[in-house]
């Protein structure tokens, strides 16, 4: 996942986590008496019940495992969604729907004017029908919907990754402004007359089929997380049974059983440390698409033009016009988000303008207009996207002002974000949804911790009335199990937060173990474009969620402070 561990992004949340932890830990030791400490250590460590109070932190563990490790894997899906569909298209997008919009390279140049703009283009969409003929002589014709994208390529380049999501890398010398062009050895070896390029989505030209393709995982990781975790949970076994063979002197078969539990626990330590790691090679199940067209084969797409009022262009007949074109396939285009690589054909602005019928003149009398249905904006600052929305907005008012429209097209302009708002808000529910789900089964981890401090502070009332008699004031003795509850929540993040960093750290080959061991596919390729689990580890959510932890942990074991705070030294010695 990560090149280089001193670089690594976990490593920064847990250094930092760390850090606040540290401070708060230092700031009790110096603010509270000694004595506090003193039996903090001895309520943790000391005597056989001290097994209760370590129980506590696996809660406080396993929260915050379980928020660190799903929120950063729900935020990759988020995160890796984000990119694709901001891939497709600019920071602002000016729509005016099927209608169109005149005077757009006017428009292009007012708008790169304005202060933060960078760049302005036209772009043309409509849509239409693709029929495609295989090179296999075996595969059927297929006829398939789609969506014609009219640009110009060199000013499409500007506005996002579009060059990067082209199949047919070309050299960074290469001219942007022949993406679209179809070379002269294409058109002599085809014997057809000249044809545009176009360039279609994968998935449009495409036929998807189950491959296996190799991918690099470190072998080794999985059987070093179950023998750690094997290892752990012997290690608690083997306290419990060491104690209660002390409790048991001549039992020998206690001691045998908790000589057996501890050479097991070393056992299991040692596979965890000596188990090899290395990289290997092993074969995933993947769905890829198989192109049905070859670079120069000819892809005919129709579609029915639109005139400026709305009104479908139709044949004297009274049928609808239909126009349709042969273009060349000059490359292929494949960006993740499955919506655009489906359906896209990027052909010529000119081309797409003829197609969708939005040709025209540029203000003759009783001429119609030559239009475009979007004009994209790149921008320098994304968070002034709808600050500068609303220049765009004013800057094409003024432009009908000035032209005289009589009815000018009505536009829509707004953020890429708003524009994919169906798509991210989803992505991004599901999100909080899960977060939500969790934080609220870790406040049913707090209970737990509340009510460990309650049987606590019962198991302690000896200790407790001594420290009353002695002269101990209620309030120092309640503040006595806030600070338990604060190693408590301390170990408990250090534990949680340490194994959900490591799983994340090495999830890729942790996931490829699961599969291999339980034969089951726990991330099916065949589903999603993505070809490994997406993370994304925020360092502000893990700090969040450690001090959280730390805060409910204490606040939790107020309730044993609260009730050794309110016991009478005599009714805690009274049958001592």
């Amino acid at each position: 996942m990560f090149a280089d561990t001193g670089t690594s992004a976990w490593l920064w949340p847990a250094l930092v986590g760390g850090g606040l932890a540290a401070l708060a830990l230092l700031a009790l030791v110096l603010l509270t008496p000694v004595y506090k400490h003193i039996l903090c250590a001895k309520y943790l460590f000391g005597g056989w019940k001290a097994v209760v109070p370590m129980v506590s932190c696996l809660p406080a563990a396993l929260g915050v495992f379980l928020l660190i490790l799903v929120f950063a894997i729900m935020d990759g899906f988020a995160e890796e969604t984000r990119k694709m569909t901001r891939g497709t298209l600019s920071d602002i997008i000016v729509d005016a729907h099927m209608e169109g919009l005149p005077y757009y390279d006017e428009l292009c140049r007012r708008v790169e004017a304005i202060e933060g703009v960078e760049a302005a283009t036209p772009i043309i969409e409509t849509y239409a029908v693709a029929r495609i003929k295989p090179r296999f002589g075996f595969v059927k014709p297929l006829v398939r919907p789609c969506r014609i994208i009219g640009i110009r390529p060199a000013e499409k380049v500007r506005m996002g990754r579009f060059r990067e999501y082209l199949k047919r890398q070309r050299p960074e010398a290469y001219p942007s402004a022949d993406l679209l062009r179809v070379p002269e050895r294409i058109s002599e070896a085809s014997g057809e007359p000249p044809r545009p390029g176009g360039i279609p989505g994968i998935g449009l030209i495409g036929a998807p089929m189950a491959a296996a393709e190799p991918e690099t995982v470190e072998a080794g990781v999985g059987r070093r997380v179950a023998a750690a975790a094997g290892a752990v949970v012997m290690l608690i076994v083997t306290l419990f049974v060491w104690r209660a063979a002390r409790r048991r002197p001549g039992h020998v078969g206690w001691i045998v059983g908790a000589v057996a539990c501890g050479a097991a626990c070393l056992a299991l330590a040692a596979t965890a440390v000596l188990t090899p790691v290395h990289e290997t090679e092993v074969e995933r199940d993947q769905v890829i698409d198989v192109p049905l067209l070859g670079y120069g084969d000819t892809l005919v797409v129709s579609t029915i033009p639109i005139r400026a009022s709305g009104a479908i262009a139709t044949e004297p007949g009274g049928l609808p016009k239909v126009q349709s074109r042969a273009l060349a396939v000059v490359d292929y285009f494949k960006s993740g988000f499955w919506e655009a690589d489906s359906s896209n054909v990027y052909v010529d602005f000119d081309v797409a303008q003829q197609m969708a019928g939005m040709t025209g003149g540029e203000g003759e009398e009783g001429a119609e207009l030559a239009r475009t249905n979007q004009v994209h904006v790149r921008i320098t600052d994304p968070a002034r996207g709808k600050d500068l929305c609303q220049a765009v907005e004013k800057v094409w008012f003024d432009l009908v002002r000035e032209k005289g429209l009589a009815t000018a097209p009505r536009l829509t302009v707004s953020t890429w974000e708003e524009h994919q708002h169906m798509i991210l808000s989803v992505v991004d529910m599901q999100r909080n949804i899960v977060a939500l789900m969790l934080s609220a089964m870790f406040l049913g981890f707090g209970v737990l911790i509340a009510l460990i401090s309650y049987v606590m502070a019962y198991i302690k009332s000896r200790d407790v009335g001594i420290l009353k008699a002695l002269g101990a004031r209620d309030a120092g003795v309640g503040s006595l199990f806030l600070g338990y509850g604060f190693i408590i929540g301390l170990i408990g993040v250090a534990l949680g937060m340490t194994g959900s960093l490591l799983m994340l750290h090495y999830l890729d080959a942790i996931e490829i173990w699961v599969n291999e061991t339980l034969d089951v596919d726990v991330f099916p390729r065949t589903m999603y474009y993505f070809d490994n689990i997406p993370r994304n580890i925020s360092p502000a959510w893990c700090v969040a969620v450690g001090l959280a932890v730390l805060a409910l942990s204490t606040l939790a074991s107020a309730v044993g402070g609260l009730l050794a705070a309110l016991k009478q030294p005599v009714e805690a010695l009274r049958y001592e």
